[in-house]
């Protein structure tokens, strides 16, 4: 039996098939909230805090004074970090620390989307004060939109996601020029469509 010839056709078709199924729920995500950051005016308060507490500094982590060599504040931050999220939950895809030589005081800030934590350490009361503000959902999900604060493993997904789209509308767009019955409307709104966005761009700069 002769091996089947290499069909381009059919996996292209497949290509646009399994690649619409990959990024079905990705792209749904990134058009709906596309539409929510074109429209900032549109506001939700859903699911958004703010918290303010004031914690007890552990006896392992109490300080007489606030260390001074750079490496020692590096790893005595690291500390009240690893701390603050193991005991309070506090993650972020990213973190900094400052000391305070006059007050004698440790900031950290994480960042994270829709919000961020603020930790203030009073090396004198052996306290911390811990806020915590989350902005809502709507701007979670414009944030992650964005890629803003939600890591490099989000950066990957969205750069997959793009990928995805462009093999999804590149098959497409070769399985409409192989139909002989469909190519003719295709390109038509294909070159309509690349015309109507040129135009309403150079309307909207006189508008």
């Amino acid at each position: 039996m002769k091996p089947s010839p290499f069909n381009l056709q059919r996996l292209m078709r497949a290509l646009h098939t399994y690649s619409a199924m990959w990024v079905l729920l990705l792209l749904l995500f990134f058009s709906i909230t596309g539409i929510t950051l074109n429209h900032p005016n549109w506001q939700s308060q859903w699911g958004s805090y703010q918290r303010l507490e004031l914690l007890p500094v552990p006896a392992e982590l109490q300080r007489d004074a606030m260390p001074e060599a750079p490496d020692q504040q590096h790893w005595y931050a690291q500390e009240v970090q690893q701390w603050l999220q193991q005991q309070h939950g506090v993650r972020a895809t990213e973190w900094r620390y400052q000391f305070d030589n006059d007050d004698e005081l440790l900031e950290l800030e994480f960042k994270r989307p829709a919000g961020y934590v603020t930790a203030l350490l009073d090396f004198d009361a052996a306290e911390l004060e811990l806020e915590q503000v989350f902005a809502g959902y709507l701007a979670l999900a414009n944030d992650l939109h964005k890629g803003r604060d939600a890591g490099g493993l989000w950066a990957w997904l969205i750069d997959i996601t793009a990928i995805s789209c462009l093999v999804f509308a590149l098959t497409g767009f070769y399985l409409l020029l192989k139909s002989q019955s469909m190519r003719a409307i295709g390109n038509t709104l294909a070159l309509l469509g690349g015309m109507a966005a040129i135009l309403i761009y150079l309307m909207s700069l006189h508008i």
